[in-house]
């Protein structure tokens, strides 16, 4: 569980490793995959404000990281965690996108799309600084979100406690409409037939709407004149097809549908954000035509969904 520590520091580090606008999606998608933070500036680097340095040894194991920057004078939230062990230059198994100084890992970490539109976050998030301390005990829209982070951590902890381990449980329940198998269908025509497809598809949209409930975004079946969308998110105007396979037939079916959803539902949701679902990363060659017609790729890695679009589906 966590507690309040009176000598817990909290910290704000961007996702913007290296100063690399082209590199954020690809830093997002591995710190929610290793639940890690990142950070450019090498640990023994006094330089540049000690960044490097401060991020290595200054934050200390139970200190709070908020994973998150400003841009274009936006919020963009990717996650938060307690810090867990000393700092790495490394982890087994992990190819990192690019080069970069030093990581600390998070345990709990809470994946987050955005913060509540009430939360004063953005007043954290500085100009250009990769890392900065938050000042609860002077500075009371920083107590504000610490307070929030403490909360969000409190409660997988919590569920972790109970369970023994952190698992498919702590990204809350099913939304009702999607729960049911029946709910959740395509068609594929052939000359023989129209068929359903096997339960799997039905679980991916699933867990993926468990995956955001717990970030509190909320799934509903998009209709449209006798058809019907897998999954549309209404806040962020997000369209979603799945597919329970990730190969290149399924993806260019699912590009059909999204076009033809896109242009009946254009007078009531307006122009939408476009992503197909799938159960695994596809081959990268499979999509990168994609970006041409505005449409981007979820997909499953273990027990976290990461996409394309910088977070905008995940």
């Amino acid at each position: 569980m966590i507690t309040k520590d009176a000598n817990r520091h909290y910290w704000v580090v961007s996702p913007n490793v290296n100063n690399n606008d082209q590199t954020v999606s690809d830093w997002r998608q591995a710190s929610v995959k290793w639940k890690v933070a990142f950070m450019g500036w090498q640990p023994d680097d006094r330089k540049h404000k000690q960044i490097g340095y401060k991020f290595a040894h200054v934050i200390k194991p139970s200190d709070i990281l908020l994973i998150a920057r400003r841009h274009n004078e936006v919020p963009e939230v990717v996650g938060c965690g307690v810090v867990a062990g000393e700092f790495k230059k490394s982890l087994k198994g992990f190819k990192p996108p690019h080069r970069f100084g030093s990581l600390r890992r998070l345990s709990p970490f809470k994946p987050l799309s955005a913060a509540p539109a009430k939360l004063p976050i953005i007043d954290a998030l500085g100009q250009t600084a990769a890392l900065a301390r938050l000042h609860p005990h002077r500075n009371s829209n920083h107590r504000l979100i610490c307070d929030w982070m403490e909360r969000k951590l409190g409660n997988l902890a919590e569920k972790a406690s109970s369970t023994g381990r952190l698992d498919k449980s702590e990204v809350g329940i099913h939304l009702k409409p999607l729960r049911h198998d029946g709910e959740l269908e395509y068609e594929v025509r052939t000359r023989q037939k129209v068929f359903l497809a096997n339960k799997a598809e039905a679980q991916l949209i699933g867990e993926y709407s468990q995956w955001l409930e717990a970030q509190d975004r909320k799934l509903e079946i998009a209709n449209y004149k006798g058809l019907r969308c897998d999954a549309y998110e209404k806040e962020r105007g997000n369209l979603i097809e799945a597919k329970c396979s990730s190969d290149r037939e399924y993806i260019r079916m699912a590009v059909g549908q999204l076009l033809d959803y896109s242009y009946l539902g254009r007078e009531r949701f307006g122009k939408p954000n476009m992503a197909i679902l799938l159960p695994e990363r596809p081959d990268p060659k499979s999509v990168e035509w994609l970006s041409e017609l505005n449409i981007s790729v979820i997909w499953k890695e273990k027990d976290v969904f990461l996409d394309d679009a910088n977070g905008l589906f995940t």
